[in-house]
Parts: structure tokens; sequence; C-alpha cells
């Protein structure tokens, strides 16, 4: 048994984070139950090294040292998960404080992910080597407060996760939801099927604009914005925009929302630490009693007999089966550009099907702030995902708090 202890969401943003060098260190206080003191655990942090780091990232806790992070020859400039091992005796009942340094003048060793938006966080900053602390002035240009991306997973009889969050859907009959049928053509509005509409609509979003994951302004998760950033190629201000699969599926899911279907989001990935995920929706299908997922990127769906909920795929994945002869492609399956083409016999092939995120907060539209900032432009964090175990003793996202099996994933949503 174990409990991942947290203060934050991951709701890292890409343009400025925590640094970490000979003079400023970062601190994440943690507070822990009685059955937590003594245990082991693993430390987990948020990082970015730099290229060509070679000074390790030391780590201090309640005063003494814990160990240090040694760099990898092999990172290359992007976000990731990093462990350290917490022996047995050193964890406290209470407050317990992790300290990071590192040698270096420059700020050209190691980011430390930080969540902005936190009236009193427990995670400081210090800038002549902890001889003083602070908890807002944070971050690389000295503007954020927040709580730095550092967990600890305790390993104990005694504790447990807690139970995951429902999840949250749309409301159709919300005024701005209501709102997103203006968007529509009328002949798609007017197809009275669920599956015909669901598909109708999945080809439209595919063919609404093409995959771009390299502008400089991440749209939000509004479909009027999106779909405006997209064509435009302009966004917050600034020329260029990202709008790839998360965005595909996000416009999928409140469009759908709108027709009166319930639909949530989903993210799948081999690995946390690596660049194999897509982003995609599920609506459920009240004719067949059960989920469908949707790929509204490559306009695709998966059948065996009858349509597939994502859940049956990652069992698929666990298996090791490939999913290509249950691909289902519709007449908006992207012809460009050539990198995004060129990616999807990787999906069919299930490999990033082995991890299986439900992001629970779907009504985005009526609630802007329940869609996190640059999801997909870094690697996963984000809290508010529920992660599927095909079997309960394989702990398969030990830096998140929640996961759930097939009686959670496969459940209706509620009525409206």
């Amino acid at each position: 048994m174990s409990r991942l202890f947290w203060s934050e969401r991951g709701r890292a943003l890409v343009a400025n984070n925590e640094e970490i060098t000979r003079w400023r260190w970062a601190k994440k206080m943690l507070r822990l139950p009685a059955a937590a003191e003594g245990a082991p655990a693993d430390l987990w942090l948020y990082l970015n090294q730099y290229d060509g780091n070679r000074r390790p990232l030391r780590v201090a806790l309640n005063g003494r040292a814990l160990g240090h992070l040694e760099p990898d020859p092999g990172w290359t400039r992007s976000w990731g998960w990093w462990r350290l091992a917490v022996p047995s005796g050193r964890l406290r009942a209470g407050w317990n404080d992790f300290v990071l340094s590192c040698d270096s003048l420059a700020m050209n060793a190691w980011a430390l992910g930080i969540e902005n938006g936190h009236g009193n966080p427990r995670s400081f900053l210090s800038v002549d080597r902890g001889r003083t602390w602070r908890n807002e002035g944070m971050g690389a240009h000295g503007i954020l407060r927040g709580e730095y991306l550092v967990r600890l997973r305790v390993h104990s009889a005694r504790l447990r996760d807690p139970s995951p969050p429902a999840p949250v859907y749309e409301d159709p009959r919300h005024p701005r939801v209501r709102e997103l049928l203006d968007l529509l053509p009328a002949r798609l509005r007017r197809i009275r099927d669920p599956w015909r509409q669901a598909l109708a609509l999945r080809t439209w979003v595919a063919r609404s604009w093409t995959h771009d994951p390299s502008g400089r302004s991440y749209a939000p998760w509004d479909p009027w914005t999106v779909l405006d950033w997209a064509q435009r190629d302009w966004g917050h201000g600034q020329a260029g925009k990202v709008t790839m699969c998360v965005h595909f599926a996000a416009v999928f899911a409140s469009l759908a929302a709108a027709l009166g279907h319930r639909a949530r989001c989903l993210a799948v990935t081999s690995v946390f630490n690596g660049w194999e995920g897509h982003f995609m929706a599920e609506v459920w299908d009240a004719a067949r009693g059960r989920w469908v997922l949707h790929d509204p990127n490559y306009d695709v769906h998966y059948e065996d007999g009858r349509p597939l909920a994502a859940a049956e795929l990652a069992d698929r994945s666990h298996r090791g089966t490939g999913l290509e002869a249950l691909v289902r492609r519709g007449p908006g399956f992207p012809k460009q550009p050539p990198r995004v083409v060129e990616a999807f016999p990787l999906f069919a092939s299930g490999r990033p099907f082995r991890l299986l995120g439900l992001w629970t907060l779907n009504a985005y539209v009526s609630e802007p702030a329940a869609a996190p900032p640059n999801h997909g432009s870094i690697v996963y964090g984000e809290t508010d995902f529920v992660w599927y175990h095909p079997r309960s003793n394989e702990d398969l996202a030990p830096m998140f708090p929640y996961g759930a099996g097939r009686a959670y994933f496969d459940a209706p949503p509620p009525k409206f």
C-alpha cells in the first residue's frame, strides 16, 4: 500500500518556471500523517535538465542531505518526472521540507516546475543559499507565487490513495454551451441518429484545421478561440498558435455536449517521460450502453464487432495486441502535415494505450478554469486525470494520486 502526498495540480506553464542554481534554492514542504513517519518513500520531481549540464541536483530532507540526481547525458530539452528514493527512518509526522540546490552559477542546469496562483504556498525560494526564504517573487522572472511540482509517494500498509473523483460533464442547457451550436453547420445539427451525428461531427472537427504544436501561444480549450486562432495562425497577440490533438479532442467533446451527447476527454501515452502521447475523446453511446472512443484529430474510431472504449484498447495494449485491424477511418483522416500522418501507425500499434488517463473536468466551456494550460506541450503532470489500472496490484502512475479499474471507466454518465 502507498499514498501520494501533493499540494498542486500539475498545471505548470511552459514559459516560466523555477531555476535552481548555486544561489537560488527551492524548498517544498509537505505535511504527513503519523502513518507516514519512518516509512520509505519515493520523491517525484518535475524537472527539466539543460542540455550539456554536468552538475547534479542536490536534495536535502529536514536539514540533512538526502541524495542527488545525476544529469542524464541523453536528456534532450524536455520536462519529465525524476525519482529519488527516501529510505526508511527519514520522514516524520507533520511538516517535512525538501530543499533543492545546485552548483551552477547561471540558470543553465535544472528547472523545477511551478504551478502559479496559490495564495499562501508551502513552497519557498531562497536567493541567498538558504539564509532566508520567501513564497512570492518566485520563478525565473520573479513574478510567480505558487507550488513547486514536488510529490511524495509514501509506502506503508496503513496508507492508500483516495478514491478518484467522479467525472464532471458539460450541461447542454448552459447558455454558453448552447451558443456552441452556432459554430456548426445546419446539416450536422439536423442529424437525428446519435451515432451518425457523432461521426459527422468528428469529421467536421478533423477538417477544421491542421495539427500545429509549434506556435508560441497555447490555445485555451475554448472552441471559438481554437477555431479562430487555428484559422488565422495568430493568438494571444503574436504570430503562430498551438492547436494540436488536445484541441481537436476538446473542441469535439464540447460540441458533442452542445448537441446533447455526454462526452469526455482522455490522454494516452506509452511512458510519462516520453512523447508517444495522444489526446482523444469518448462519447456515451446510449443505444449500445457503452463509451466509444473517438479520435477527432485522425477522424478514427476502433471496432471489434462493435465500437470500442478506450479502456478496452488499453487492455489490448497490456496484452501486446496491436490495434491495426480495428481502425475505422472517416473521410477526415489528415493528409498533412507529414509528421502527423506518419505518426498514426504508432497509435494503431496500441503501444501508447498502455497508460490511459481520463480527464475528469469536462465542463470547461461553462467553467474555463477547468482546462489546464500547456497540456501536451509538456510531459503529463495534471492531478485531474484518473489513470486506468487494468490490474489492481500494478502501480502504473506512481506520481499521480488517482487510479481506477474498468468499473470506474465503464460507468455510465449521470442523466441530464
